[in-house]
């Protein structure tokens, strides 16, 4: 499975670092964990419902992920009613460490999905980075 992750370069590593200092819709703050999304034009929808055209990264990169298919995740089919009940599941399964990743709809689009990489997962080190490179955001988007 590849899955995609836009963000800036000072978080492009694997570790969760940026999700466990500010935390997110699914983790708490203190809990690693890697954002990535089936597509690089969610990663981007996801970005712009959440930052304000101020604070967009100047030094954006696009990252393309290839997680092995014998490789095994979870999957969420339905959003949780809040994002108190979402981070309650993400922190729940960060911390079970049973999976490397979890599949989750995106409130953006239900029908597409977020990709939850858990960067304590002994699995990690079977992920591969196969891309990077620098992301433009087109300027009448914002």
């Amino acid at each position: 499975m590849h899955v995609f992750r836009l963000c800036s370069e000072d978080y492009k590593a694997l570790d969760g670092e940026g999700a466990r200092l500010y935390g997110g819709r699914w983790n708490s703050v203190g809990l690693p964990l890697v954002y990535t999304s089936q597509h690089l034009s969610l990663c981007l929808l996801e970005q712009l419902v959440h930052l304000s055209p101020s604070l967009f990264p100047s030094n954006w990169v696009a990252i393309k992920i290839e997680i092995p298919d014998s490789i095994k995740g979870e999957e969420i089919f339905a959003l949780p009613r809040n994002e108190v009940d979402a981070k309650t599941i993400g922190d729940d399964w960060i911390r079970s460490n049973q999976s490397l990743f979890l599949k989750v709809p995106s409130s953006i689009i239900h029908s597409e999905y977020n990709v939850l990489i858990n960067p304590s997962h002994p699995d990690l080190k079977k992920v591969r980075v196969m891309e990077t490179s620098p992301f433009i955001i087109d300027a009448r988007l914002i």
